[in-house]
């Protein structure tokens, strides 16, 4: 295995593309690293504790970490990216060692990618059981392909380290010292198909929860919009599987053959990172644009009248009593010229995220709970603090008017 044919005529031993290689993966791996760490400052400008998905989308850095190192490092600089027999005597074996790194790292982080998206679908909609079934149907799917793939990688070869002695320059494993029954064409054609489609899956599981929630058509547009971000990732997956169907993985000359194969794997999870972190990116781009990025600046068919100051009124009334709103769980009142904030702050876990922002892109929000005097708090709308102290009520003038009403049972 380890002996090569004569280079075919007209070959251009002097063809190089591993700077691509190198460049492409190190710049998409920081950029990936760059977005998770805004996500993360994002989630502590709202004051609001990592969830699952948040860890799982750290996670993947490290097997895209992995990735890179194995085919945009290690292969390249052992020869991948020039013709075989350009490159050092240990060639293949190095491409084959940072193909084995490279194909564990891709599938730990295309299903960390794929499992933090579904929990924050979790997150997002957990208040509709009709969502619950699709998003765990999906996650026990990827599941079930990441330990499919991740085995037939491992195991595609026996022993496992004949996958790369093969290509030994110095002492290769001879043929009846090993046996490799997997057809790296079809495995590779298996594994990229299934993930192209639970891409497209996910990307219109929370379309029509979307069109279902309390915003305005242009915010609802642009969440949409967001999601739809991650139709780029597919586009990748399915240029990567065009290459994958174009190359010649039985030549002898895999070290130039699977150039293009190796751009598009390492483009797609570092992409995949990305393109999951876009939604939580509003808070501190809002922060540092004055705004600009804040869906409570996209127009609307209901805009609050400028020149008056805002404030939140909190109404309690008993249990028994009349109850001037039953609606959602959540209601999300901002202001154009003033910050309204929430009298409960939002620490807790960020359950429906799906809401508008104020002015400096932070989300404020008061859930309706009952209590234990049978009673309920709710919340008003927004109105101006200009006028007198109406009766058994306190006015904070600073932010908000808290009034307190008693409504008294009359038997009938």
């Amino acid at each position: 295995m380890a002996t090569l044919p004569p280079p075919p005529f007209g070959i251009n031993l002097d063809d190089d593309r591993r700077a691509s290689i190198m460049v492409t993966s190190i710049v998409t791996w920081c950029l990936a690293v760059l977005v998770v760490g805004l996500r993360i400052v994002s989630r502590r400008l709202k004051n609001i504790d990592l969830w699952i998905d948040d860890w799982l989308i750290i996670a993947a850095l490290i097997p895209s970490c992995a990735h890179v190192f194995g085919m945009g490092v290690y292969a390249v600089s052992r020869g991948l990216g020039r013709h075989v027999w350009a490159g050092p005597p240990d060639a293949r074996y190095a491409w084959a060692v940072g193909l084995f790194i490279a194909e564990l790292g891709y599938f730990v982080t295309i299903a960390c990618v794929k499992w933090s998206i579904l929990a924050f679908y979790y997150r997002s909609f957990k208040i509709r059981s009709s969502v619950k079934l699709p998003i765990f149907t999906l996650a026990v799917i990827v599941l079930m392909w990441a330990v499919g793939v991740i085995l037939v990688t491992i195991l595609q070869c026996q022993p496992t380290n004949a996958w790369w002695e093969r290509f030994n320059p110095t002492h290769p494993l001879q043929p009846d010292q090993y046996k490799c029954t997997v057809d790296s064409v079809k495995f590779f054609y298996g594994n990229a198909i299934p993930t192209i489609v639970t891409d497209i899956l996910i990307l219109v599981l929370p379309l029509p929860y979307i069109t279902k929630l309390q915003l305005p058509r242009g915010q609802k547009w642009a969440l949409a919009g967001i999601f739809l971000v991650g139709l780029f990732v597919t586009i990748v997956s399915i240029v990567r599987l065009h290459y994958l169907l174009q190359g010649n993985l039985t030549s002898p000359d895999i070290t130039w053959n699977f150039v293009n194969i190796a751009l598009w794997s390492v483009v797609e999870g570092n992409t995949a990172i990305f393109c999951a972190c876009l939604p939580f990116l509003r808070p501190i781009l809002s922060k540092f644009t004055f705004g600009i990025f804040s869906l409570s600046s996209l127009p609307s068919k209901k805009q609050p009248s400028s020149g008056t100051r805002g404030t939140l009124r909190m109404s309690h009334y008993q249990k028994d009593g009349p109850r001037p709103w039953q609606g959602d769980s959540r209601f999300v009142t901002t202001t154009s010229h003033s910050r309204a904030y929430s009298i409960t702050h939002t620490r807790e876990t960020d359950e429906h995220p799906f809401a508008q922002l104020t002015d400096d892109g932070s989300e404020h929000s008061i859930p309706i709970k009952e209590r234990q005097d049978d009673s309920q708090i709710e919340l008003g709308n927004v109105s101006p603090v200009r006028g007198p102290v109406e009766p058994n009520g306190i006015v904070v003038t600073r932010e908000f008017h808290l009034q307190h009403q008693e409504v008294q049972h009359q038997d009938v």
